[in-house]
């Protein structure tokens, strides 16, 4: 009690409260990749520095965007005009945009380097996952650039890493993807496929889950238009003369029918002016028609010229002439080369002026090229969803994707048994879709299924979550005395943590009693114990676990007479 010494009123407030276990975030990510800038706002450089973030736009504040990639463009016989797939190595700005359409909130941003050199490190990205363990409060780990590594080997190693640091920490979980977005073609040396890799190269692990496939995403890609275009004709760039024969064999034919008509002429019987007219107008179309991709532009002066005295019954113009034309366009036409698209070498914002319809056409196949991405970010974004709205003790399954069109490879029930069921235990959670549904999540297994106990992503998280809340709350009994009053406090603030957990549905049971238990006491702490500064907490908890299979018995029911 305070000692007064001067007359008058006092109020002192007293602590009623007894201690209690503040919950720790469940779904906080750390991003671990490569960036365009990383500076705060004070241009201090932000590199190996894990940054908290909210939004897309506290990404771009001090991250940056996209890579700027080059324009290349192709022109062929079937589709005309098309854009070449870059060859995109940089994914992290993409999969911040797929994070937070699908629901993600607060996370951290490791950048391990910017765009400059083109290249993806294994090393810079394993610095970056050593840099994120610093932040307890991330608890999901995700890379992704992993998967434009050059060298598988380095792919499995990283997250071999990663797995072993969750191992390690107890509370972070790690997102997998297979190095390619489908499962069709092998590896040249193993025979593995991206899956068989996967499961041959990762050993079985409670701390992470994988997902497969890769994603056909809404999102378009960043393109450079101060850049000039890499435009390539229909002509392989390694071809030689020749490319335009069949325009060639038809005027070689053109030629010897006004050879023909020609020889036959005499001053009784001339040439037919009106077949040679008709000769000039189809040896003019071929040229036009070639004129149109070929590199170089052939000229039609002198034929046009012929034509048009034909045509105005010029009795100076020697009809002879034809023949001369013909074989020095044939000629032209047998050395022309369409290697290099009418955009080659120019810059888009100069197509816009110039060339208004070529522009418009780039644009559209700018436009219809989407971006495909690996599923860690996009999963990430749906953990926290889950978490957010209903608990990390439900299944982060059977939810739809925002921003996804499609999956890279379509799963039927009988491939997907060959992937939730594994003989090893290494389960991956396919990405469905399915007809009036859309794309969905369709599994919920960790990468150790083997072991029943952690076979499901929600309850692994869930013992994640309640386990560093208690041990956090935990820490104010440190150096307390060891003995039945404090033993009390800790039991009572455990139970009523799990009590609120059970009744969020988190706990499974009809009664408190069937859902928890906490010990503390003697029966778990000896002297020995006491004397060594030990105190023993024992806790059990019935984790709600998915309905996974859900089997409906039908029969007959017979009418009673």
């Amino acid at each position: 009690m305070s000692e007064f010494k001067t007359p008058g009123v006092f109020i002192e407030e007293i602590p009623k409260f007894p201690p209690s276990v503040a919950q720790v975030e469940t779904a906080v990510p750390s991003f671990i990749g490569y960036t365009e800038i990383a500076l705060d706002k004070e241009n201090k450089p932000l590199k190996m520095v894990p940054t908290k973030i909210s939004s897309l736009m506290d990404y771009e504040t001090y991250f940056g965007k996209a890579n700027k990639e080059s324009i290349k463009l192709q022109d062929t016989v079937d589709e005309g005009l098309t854009l070449v797939k870059p060859n995109v190595k940089f994914l992290m700005y993409y999969s911040m945009q797929m994070y937070f359409a699908n629901g993600g909130g607060p996370c951290y941003v490791v950048s391990v380097g910017d765009y400059i050199g083109d290249v993806i490190n294994k090393s810079d990205l394993k610095l970056g996952l050593e840099a994120s363990a610093l932040q307890e409060e991330s608890t999901i780990v995700v890379f992704p650039d992993a998967t434009s590594l050059t060298d598988q080997e380095e792919f499995y190693a990283l997250y071999q890493d990663a797995i072993a640091q969750a191992d390690d920490l107890k509370n972070k979980f790690l997102i997998m993807d297979t190095f390619l977005g489908e499962s069709k073609s092998e590896d040249e040396d193993t025979g593995f496929n991206t899956v068989e890799f996967l499961r041959n190269r990762i050993g079985r692990t409670m701390h992470a889950a994988a997902y497969f496939p890769h994603l056909k995403t809404v999102l378009n890609y960043r393109f450079n238009e101060d850049l000039a275009i890499d435009h390539a004709g229909l002509q392989p760039a390694n071809a030689t003369g020749g490319f335009f024969a069949a325009s060639v064999a038809d005027l070689n034919a053109l030629s010897l029918l006004a050879t023909a008509e020609l020889a036959g002429a005499t001053e009784e019987e001339p040439a037919d002016t009106k077949m040679l007219i008709d000769i000039a107008k189809s040896v003019i179309a071929i040229v036009e028609e070639v004129n149109v991709t070929a590199d170089g532009k052939i000229s039609l002066v002198d034929v046009q010229s012929y034509l048009q005295d034909l045509q105005n019954e010029d009795e100076d113009r020697d009809v002879a002439d034809i023949t001369g034309y013909i074989t020095t366009l044939k000629n032209a036409v047998d050395l022309a080369q369409d290697k290099k698209g009418d955009a080659h070498g120019l810059k888009l914002e100069a197509l816009k002026t110039t060339n208004s319809v070529l522009y418009n056409q780039i644009k559209k196949v700018i436009g219809e090229l989407k971006v495909v991405l690996p599923p860690s970010a996009t999963m990430a974004g749906v953990y926290a969803k889950v978490d957010g709205t209903q608990g990390v003790w439900k299944s982060p399954a059977n939810l739809g994707l925002n921003y996804v069109i499609a999956p890279t490879q379509k799963i039927s029930n009988k491939e997907q048994e060959s992937l939730n069921v594994d003989t090893n235990g290494k389960s991956i959670n396919a990405i469905r879709t399915f007809t009036g549904k859309g794309n969905l999540v369709w599994g919920a297994r960790t990468f150790d299924s083997e072991d029943t106990e952690w076979k499901y992503i929600s309850v692994r998280r869930l013992f994640d979550m309640v386990e560093k809340s208690v041990q956090n709350a935990m820490q104010r009994f440190v150096f307390e005395t060891n003995d039945a009053n404090t033993w009390v406090k800790a039991k009572a603030m455990i139970e009523n943590y799990l009590n609120q957990l059970w009744m969020n549905g988190a706990l499974a049971g009809s009664t408190p009693k069937q859902a928890y238990y906490v010990i503390v006491g003697k029966e778990t702490t000896t002297d020995q114990d006491v004397l060594e500064g030990r105190m023993n907490i024992e806790i059990g908890m019935a984790a709600v676990r998915p309905a996974e299979f859900i089997v409906l018995n039908f029969s007959h029911k017979l009418l009673e007479a």
